[in-house]
């Protein structure tokens, strides 16, 4: 698809240029020019450009399938959540009443202190 914009056309493409490259900057703020460039700013090679057309309406239709089938499996996911919180609840309470109690027993007892009296100790 491109797009005439006064003395201007705007296409949407895809570039393939080598890995070790980048794009050389272009006269325009913010553009790349299909030059490929190493790290010391050496003209390696031109960049390949293919129509993007197709490359965004792959992208868009494989999002739209995701989509669908994300809102297809949104109640089996709830499902199987809700049924994993109710087995794990039910797992909390299990353990909770085989808890064993401890009793507690009582080892000394000290009463307050008081000045005249001896203190004493009940064992």
């Amino acid at each position: 698809m491109d797009v005439n914009r006064g003395d201007s056309i705007w296409a949407l493409m895809l570039v393939k240029h080598p890995s070790d490259t980048y794009l050389s900057q272009s006269s325009d703020p913010g553009g790349k020019s299909a030059l490929a460039r190493d790290e010391d700013k050496n003209l390696v090679t031109h960049a390949v450009l293919f129509d993007g057309d197709k490359a965004a309406l792959g992208i868009l239709g494989a999002g739209v399938v995701l989509g669908i089938a994300a809102v297809k499996a949104a109640p089996r996911v709830k499902s199987g959540l809700i049924s994993l919180k109710s087995k794990l609840s039910r797992r909390a309470e299990e353990t909770a009443d085989t808890t064993v109690s401890v009793p507690l027993t009582v080892v000394a007892e000290v009463e307050p202190e008081q000045p005249d009296a001896p203190r004493l100790r009940v064992v």
